[in-house]
């Protein structure tokens, strides 16, 4: 059977799967609407009404090698080459019998991807850690418990930090290799599971959460566990390996595109040699409280900021989607509320403002002035190989500073 490809914006549409592949798609509503209809009387189809949620664009493989495919609204030449940058990962292999990132569907890439950021990680040397353990002991280690049990002497129970490689942010990358392990197929990328996993092996195997990731705190001793982590949590967001009739499913695999182009903007940036790109950066200052209840504090964030942070060069406001609307006359303008957002953000930090949004209908590169600020709309075409029209303009942004 073909497989099925949706656009971000398309609206929800009916189809018929076999029981496993229902199963299969229920692990994929982080990405897609889906609602179970009904079934026929000999209950061996399933009618489901499914569609792209809002902003998210990715696929998911279904037990016989169909695939639902969701398309960002953007032209985007490779998704997983913008997944890259926006990770800030190496790109995958080009030979060695695996996908190479022009072909690859976002899972694959996702495996792949995974496999390779946790062999670099294993480059650098595994973080050991101090960790918590509590063990009955024929000597004493760290702090001792009293004895409530004559039985149990000679052995004190005693509590202890060790510093080991069991910490928890090894845990999490071991369980999510654990788990995705099942769903490769690729014999190369297979051994790249299994060496990774052995380099574990002296790791408490854990059933990893999402609530484990937020629970990590990352620190100068273990930032470089960042990309790393990251894909373990995409992958866990739409891990779904084993359904609960025992057959194998790939994972599903869906991202929010705009904090994907948000991500890609910021990494170009850097890679223009950009050095001070703040991103998310709150302002609480701007507006003051002057009378009148409640006293409710109003903080301005914009999407990233150029300089430092109290005498920015730049701020930029990043927008998925498309630059103009049609006006009442049948033409087009530009979005009033993006514009009023950017003359506050300029007015309020003194600096010139960016507007930036993908390419999906006409192309725009204009400049105003508003209240003595340069500010500038333009859109980048994510369609040009290697996102080439995004490179040049972090490149003009840079030389623009």
């Amino acid at each position: 059977m073909s497989d099925i490809h949706l656009a971000e914006t398309d609206p929800p549409r009916e189809e018929r799967f076999s029981p496993a592949e229902a199963r299969a798609l229920r692990r994929a509503r982080h990405g897609l609407f889906i609602d179970e209809v009904g079934s026929d009387e000999h209950g061996s189809a399933v009618r489901v009404r499914f569609g792209p949620k809002t902003g998210y664009a990715g696929s998911v493989s279904l037990p016989g090698g169909r695939r639902i495919i969701v398309h960002p609204k953007a032209r985007v030449h490779s998704l997983p080459e913008l997944l890259t940058l926006a990770y800030r990962t190496l790109a995958p292999p080009p030979s060695s019998g695996v996908a190479t990132v022009e072909t690859t569907t976002p899972s694959e890439w996702l495996l792949v991807q995974l496999a390779r950021e946790v062999h670099e990680l294993l480059g650098r040397g595994l973080r050991n850690g101090y960790v918590e353990r509590r063990e009955r002991l024929p000597f004493v280690r760290g702090r001792t418990r009293p004895v409530l049990n004559p039985a149990q002497l000679p052995f004190l129970d005693c509590e202890y930090a060790d510093f080991i490689v069991d910490t928890p942010e090894n845990r999490l990358l071991r369980g999510v290799l654990e788990l995705l392990a099942p769903a490769v197929r690729n014999r190369a990328v297979r051994r790249l599971y299994d060496d990774a996993l052995s380099f574990l092996l002296n790791v408490e195997p854990v059933l990893p959460s999402l609530a484990q990731f937020d629970r990590i705190s990352l620190t100068r001793l273990n930032r470089h566990y960042l990309p790393s982590l990251r894909l373990a949590r995409l992958a866990l967001e739409g891990a779904g390996v084993v359904d609960s009739a025992g057959s194998s499913t790939a994972p599903s695999y869906f991202v929010l595109m705009w904090q994907i182009w948000e991500n890609a903007v910021a990494a170009a940036l850097r890679d223009a040699q950009i050095l001070d790109v703040l991103e998310k950066p709150r302002y609480g200052s701007a507006f003051v409280h002057e009378q009148g209840q409640p006293n409710v504090s109003v903080t301005l964030e914009p999407d990233l900021v150029l300089g430092r942070r109290l005498s920015p060069r730049m701020v930029i406001d990043l927008k998925w989607a498309p630059v103009l609307l049609p006006n009442r006359h049948g033409g087009l303008r530009l979005r009033n509320s993006h514009l009023y957002q950017m003359a506050t953000y300029v007015t309020a930090l003194d600096c010139d403002g960016l507007l930036l949004y993908p390419l999906m209908d006409d192309a725009v590169n204009a400049t105003y002035v508003f209240n003595g600020h340069r500010v500038t709309v333009r859109t980048v075409d994510l369609g040009q190989t290697g996102l080439t029209d995004l490179r040049n303009a972090a490149a003009d942004i840079a030389a623009a500073l």
